[in-house]
């Protein structure tokens, strides 16, 4: 399995696709370099460049990168080896067929990790110094949770999107319609039925969002549902239970499916 996993992570990295999941992972960092540069302007309003961190950390990684690399990468799993005429080579390889999935699934999780964890890092060093060269050491537990929450969702993520673009002719289309349409919006609901998505849990591992307020009128971005009363351990056990039962559907997909390839005109 350690060969397969070396295979496809040097294949991964010298795609085109990580080429792109890389630059979409600078987004972030972007936005904190402009609110860095506009910090003097922000303090005068009493907004300190480290209260935002968890800001950027929930809405731009935890809600838009996190469900969007996955679902490039997760889709790609086995839907890369159908287009590109691969998956009949390595079905005839003496290989187990779950053990493909499963390589796919840790090089895919291992490049996404370093992507947006990286991403994370350098966006958390811009936006401590704006408050200070003190307050990178002083909040580096913060950039941890952050980035320990972001693997997690990414070992869930990625495993639903492999099933999802093993079963579903246009996975891509599908991934975007659940996480954006289901996942970014349901989770805010109130009552329990945001107990059906991942996100929820997610909420419940990453560091609460500081509120800013200005002349009283609260932030937009701390008008958030309260997370439901379940503790970080259940969130925990729910999290990984969800990515077990993903990365065994995920896994089996060519064992109990038949994938034709066409036919070129």
């Amino acid at each position: 399995m350690r060969f397969l996993i070396q295979f496809f992570l040097k294949n991964g990295i010298h795609s085109r696709r990580t080429l792109w999941m890389g630059l979409i992972c600078l987004i972030p960092l972007a936005v904190a370099v402009l609110l860095f540069l506009f910090r003097p302007i922000l303090s005068k309003e009493g907004i300190e460049l480290p209260e935002l961190f968890p800001q950027i950390n929930f809405w731009l990684y935890l809600h838009f990168l996190l469900p969007l690399v996955s679902v490039f990468i997760g889709s790609a799993v086995i839907g890369d080896e159908v287009e590109d005429r691969t998956l009949p080579y390595l079905l005839t390889r003496p290989l187990e067929r779950r053990w493909i999935v499963l390589s796919k699934l840790v090089a895919g999780w291992m490049t996404a990790g370093v992507l947006m964890f990286s991403s994370l890092l350098l966006t958390y060093v811009v936006m401590m110094l704006g408050g200070g060269v003190e307050n990178v050491s002083a909040s580096f537990g913060q950039l941890l949770q952050s980035g320990g929450v972001l693997l997690i969702g990414l070992a869930v993520y990625i495993p639903l999107f492999t099933l999802l673009g093993g079963v579903v002719r246009r996975p891509v289309l599908a991934g975007l319609i659940l996480t954006f349409g289901w996942e970014n919006s349901v989770a805010f609901f109130p009552g329990n039925v945001k107990l059906v998505t991942v996100a929820h849990y997610l909420h419940i591992l990453s560091p609460p969002l500081q509120k800013v307020d200005q002349g009283g009128a609260r932030n937009l971005f701390n008008m958030v549902i309260q997370t439901t009363e379940l503790s970080t351990l259940t969130a925990v056990l729910i999290l990984v239970g969800l990515g077990a039962i993903f990365i065994w559907m995920s896994s089996s997909l060519l064992l109990i499916k038949e994938y034709r390839l066409q036919q070129e005109a």
